[in-house]
């Protein structure tokens, strides 16, 4: 598509569907991460709305994988180690909480944690055994530029590495 014509006859029934998207939510006006992370910012009561809103999406079968992510972004801005969860089967409860491999709450859902993880922690200090579970908690927490950034690093590092391999 050209920058000289501009109608929606010209899109694919695909790009006509999220033009169409994007020019209602522009037309509501509405920022939907900036509010998702004020509520977050609000601690338990917006975490509250939050639920609310993740169970009515759920309970009618709408979409549930963008308020997910928005949720993520805003605890990771703020670091707080929490996520949205029980979104999948239609029997698990939906809460803020400490990522949970059983989907349950549990009685630290909700509380901030005192301080972030540090890249020695990921480590066992008795064994050494990097732990590749935790490095993916604190990657997928991070910001989607965020990530950009440290996947080109890390590409970056690996060719130097293999450079050295080479030359050695």
């Amino acid at each position: 598509m050209t920058t000289t014509t501009q109608g929606i006859e010209n899109l694919t029934k695909t790009q006509a569907t999220l033009y169409r998207s994007y020019v209602a939510t522009n037309s509501k006006n509405t920022n939907q991460q900036k509010e998702i992370t004020r509520l977050c910012e609000l601690g338990k009561k917006g975490q509250e709305e939050i639920i609310a809103i993740a169970e009515l999406l759920k309970a009618n079968a709408e979409r549930t994988a963008t308020i997910k992510v928005q949720v993520s972004r805003a605890m990771a801005k703020l670091q707080t180690g929490l996520t949205l969860q029980g979104l999948g089967k239609s029997d698990d409860v939906v809460f803020i909480g400490p990522k949970n491999t059983e989907n349950e709450p549990t009685e630290a859902s909700g509380e901030v944690p005192t301080k972030a993880p540090t890249p020695e922690s990921l480590v066992e200090p008795n064994t050494k055994v990097f732990d590749f579970d935790e490095l993916d908690r604190v990657f997928l927490a991070m910001e989607w530029d965020a990530q950009q950034v440290m996947i080109k690093h890390l590409t970056k590092l690996s060719k130097a590495s293999k450079k050295l391999r080479l030359t050695s």
